[in-house]
C-alpha cells in the first residue's frame, strides 16, 4: 500500500501530538516495510527526532514553487489535496484531528486525541476554539474511520461532534521505546540536581493538570520527600509559585522547564513515585511512560487515567488533597501494595505495546 500522512505535528511538535505521530510512522515503516509512506509537511527542518523520516520507505513531501510561500494552513487545507490525489495513495491519515478541506479520492482516517477545547472552552482563545471545532468536525464528517486514542475520547467525539459511532475505532497509543529499557543514571540526577527522594509530575503547568493540589498534599507526606514537576509555564504557574512561597515549600518543590525528551526516562527512574492529578486527559501518556519505566504510579480516578493505569496504579479524587496525600503515602510506605501493582504492570503494558497498536492501525488501513 501507499499511505499518506498529514505529518506536520511529527516534524514540528515536540510534545504529545508530535510523539504520537513520530512513533506511529516509525512503527508502521518498521513492521510493514513493504508499504510506502508519504509524509506531508509544510516545511522540513533537520532535527535528531526526525530519524523516523530517514526510513527507506518514507518520503517527505513539502510545498514547492508558489505553494512554498503561501501560508502553511492554506497549503494543508487546499493545495496538499491536489498532490495527494495524483500520487496513487491508497489511504490518507490525518494524525492530529485534521483532514484537508479539498476533497480526497481515497479512504481517509483521522486520529482524535482529545476534545479538551470543547470540554473546557475557557482555557482557549475564542478564535482558536472555533477554528479547532470547525477542523475537527469537518474531519470526523468526511473520515471513513476515526481513531480515538481512548474510550473517553471516543465518547467525547460522539457527544461533542455528533460523530458516527460506527466510524470510531478505539486504538490506544504507545510510548516511545526509550521508556522500556530504563535504568537509573546518576549523571542525569547530577545534571538536573534532583533531590535524593522525590515524587515526580510531568505535564504542562496549567490549571487542568492540577499541580497546585499536588503541591498542597506535600504538607501531609514525609518531609524528607520532595516534589519535582516538569512542564511548560502558563499563567497558572504563577499561582502555584505563590502558594509555594506563602507556605515555605520552596525547599521541597523543584519546577523544571525545557527538559530534553531523551532525559525523561532517567528522571522517571530516579523518582520514588509518579503522581498525576490531572482532572481531564484524552489519554494521559505520562502515566503510561511511568508504568513503562517501572516506578509506582498514583493518578486521578476520572477521565481516561483509569484506562491507562488499569490495575497497575492507585487512584485518588484529584479535587481532594487528603486523598492525594493518602495514596502517595501508600506508594512510599507500603511495599506489599507496590509489589502488587508491579505484578499487574506487565499485563497492563501489553495493552499498549507498539506491535499490537501498529497491527491494529494497519488492519484499519487494510480493511478500508
Amino acid at each position: 500500500m501507499n499511505i499518506g500522512f498529514d505529518a506536520k505535528r511529527a516534524f514540528h511538535n515536540y510534545a504529545g501530538l508530535g510523539n504520537y505521530s513520530r512513533l506511529l510512522i516509525k512503527s508502521l515503516s518498521d513492521f510493514y516495510k513493504e508499504n510506502q509512506y508519504l509524509l506531508y509537511t509544510p516545511k522540513y527542518d533537520p532535527n535528531p527526532l526526525h530519524d523516523f523520516a530517514a526510513q527507506k520507505n518514507c518520503t517527505n513531501v513539502i510545498p514547492k514553487g508558489v505553494a512554498s510561500v503561501l501560508p502553511s494552513s492554506f497549503w494543508r487545507s487546499f493545495l496538499m489535496a491536489n498532490h495527494i490525489n495524483k500520487q496513487n495513495i491508497d489511504v490518507f491519515h490525518g494524525l492530529s484531528g485534521e483532514l484537508p478541506v479539498s476533497p480526497l479520492k481515497m479512504p481517509k482516517v483521522v486520529t482524535i486525541h482529545d476534545l479538551i477545547f470543547m470540554r473546557y472552552p475557557d482555557y482557549y482563545a475564542t478564535f482558536d476554539r472555533k477554528m479547532y471545532e470547525k477542523k475537527f468536525r469537518h474531519a470526523c464528517k468526511i473520515a471513513d474511520k476515526i481513531i480515538a486514542i481512548s474510550k473517553q475520547t471516543a465518547d467525547d467525539c460522539i457527544r461533542f461532534l455528533s460523530a458516527d459511532p460506527k466510524k470510531i475505532e478505539i486504538t490506544y497509543q504507545s510510548c516511545d521505546p526509550i521508556f522500556l529499557s530504563t535504568v537509573k543514571d546518576e549523571e542525569i540526577s547530577k545534571k538536573y540536581d534532583l533531590p535524593e527522594k522525590f515524587i515526580l509530575n510531568i505535564g504542562t503547568i496549567e490549571e487542568r493538570k492540577n499541580l497546585l493540589n499536588l503541591v498542597k498534599s506535600l504538607k501531609l507526606i514525609d518531609k524528607e520527600v520532595d516534589l519535582v514537576a516538569i512542564g511548560g509555564r502558563t499563567s497558572y504557574t504563577s499561582l502555584v509559585e505563590e502558594y509555594i512561597n506563602r507556605n515555605n515549600l520552596s525547599h521541597r518543590v523543584k519546577l523544571m522547564h525545557n527538559v530534553a525528551f531523551r532525559d525523561f526516562p532517567a528522571i522517571y527512574a530516579a523518582a520514588s513515585a509518579f503522581v498525576y492529578p490531572s482532572v481531564f486527559e484524552g489519554f494521559g501518556i505520562p502515566v503510561l511512560e511511568a508504568l513503562a519505566v517501572g516506578i509506582p504510579v498514583a493518578t486521578s480516578n476520572i477521565s481516561s487515567m483509569p484506562e491507562v493505569g488499569g490495575s497497575a496504579a492507585l487512584y485518588f479524587d484529584p479535587y481532594n488533597v487528603e486523598d492525594i496525600a493518602d495514596k502517595i503515602n501508600i506508594l512510599l510506605n507500603h511495599n506489599k501494595v507496590v509489589a502488587e501493582l508491579n505484578e499487574n504492570r506487565r499485563t497492563q503494558l501489553e495493552k499498549f505495546s507498539i506491535e499490537n497498536i501498529t497491527k491494529h492501525v494497519m488492519a484499519i488501513y487494510s480493511n478500508l
